[in-house]
């Protein structure tokens, strides 16, 4: 596929970030100076515990239904970050007082500009997720797309990957790909987990990778594919379902599980599932 990308689209990117940056500068100087720094820490412990959940369970689901593991990733991360987050933002809001309700003088000044300061951080590190955020639904609609024309997509879609390609390019996609908590390759897998699932030869080639095969004979795993409900919520790409059921939470949280994921060198199996086409030879090539 094509590169999407344009200057312009870049651009819309990064001003509505700077205005994005701004707006929580001002209202982290409404927040105040605890109120901000407690809204700060909320964001960096649901943020960080609902990747590292959603991530577990991609890995899980994307051995399985590799077209549904990002969804359900998410679900659960978004689930779990919004659950922690909700709780620390209303403890923090029952209990600490805004800028305006401190005492005028030195005191509102301080409360204000730690609030600002506070919220620069919150900012930045939304912005941060949001990096990762654009690129990853960028590489699944860019997913759809292999071997198809653009124009023929969905708006959703090309506009999905139009945004990916425009944040990656030149210098500030250098930027980008230095500071986004995601490395490039994880993108480059999401693509090619996406065309197994439009390709049966390539996912029954990837079944039939050694690792991909010790991972499949786990118990945990013969649990999952044995289950009537993971099997019919697969079939009706019920996601709400999937993730509801505690046979996928088990997996998870499976050490043992973990341990044989981890060790599976993914690019590796997705690569023998997926070989790089050959252009065939032009006739003037030919004798």
């Amino acid at each position: 596929m094509t590169d999407l990308g344009t200057p312009f689209w870049q651009n819309v990117l990064l001003y509505a970030g700077a205005l994005f940056l701004l707006w929580e500068t001002f209202v982290g100087w409404r927040r105040g100076l605890v109120r901000s720094a407690l809204h700060f820490g909320a964001f960096v412990l649901s943020g960080f515990l609902g990747l590292l959940a959603g991530q577990a369970v991609a890995a899980m689901v994307g051995l399985i239904l590799p077209g549904l593991a990002f969804f359900c990733g998410f679900v659960v991360g978004g689930g779990l970050a919004l659950t922690v987050l909700g709780v620390c933002l209303f403890a923090s809001a029952l209990v600490f007082k805004r800028t305006s309700q401190q005492p005028p003088g030195l005191m509102r000044w301080v409360f204000g500009i730690g609030g600002a300061f506070f919220g620069v951080l919150t900012g930045l590190f939304l912005l941060w997720g949001a990096i990762s955020l654009i690129r990853t639904s960028g590489a699944i609609a860019q997913s759809g797309l292999a071997g198809k024309p653009a124009s023929g997509a969905p708006s959703t879609v090309r506009t999905l990957a139009i945004l990916k390609d425009s944040l990656e390019l030149g210098p500030v996609g250098e930027f980008v790909e230095r500071i986004d908590v995601l490395p490039t390759d994880t993108y480059d897998r999401l693509v090619k987990f996406g065309q197994l699932t439009n390709n049966t030869e390539a996912m029954l080639r990837f079944l039939e990778v050694p690792d991909v095969q010790k991972i499949l004979a786990h118990p945990r795993m013969q649990a999952l594919l044995n289950d009537p409900g993971i099997v019919s919520a697969a079939e009706n790409k019920d996601i709400p379902a999937l993730v509801k059921n505690p046979l996928l939470f088990q997996a998870a949280t499976d050490p043992s599980l973990q341990k044989l994921v981890l060790s599976t060198d993914l690019q590796k199996a997705l690569d023998y599932a997926l070989p790089a086409r050959k252009n065939p030879p032009s006739q003037s090539a030919t004798p």
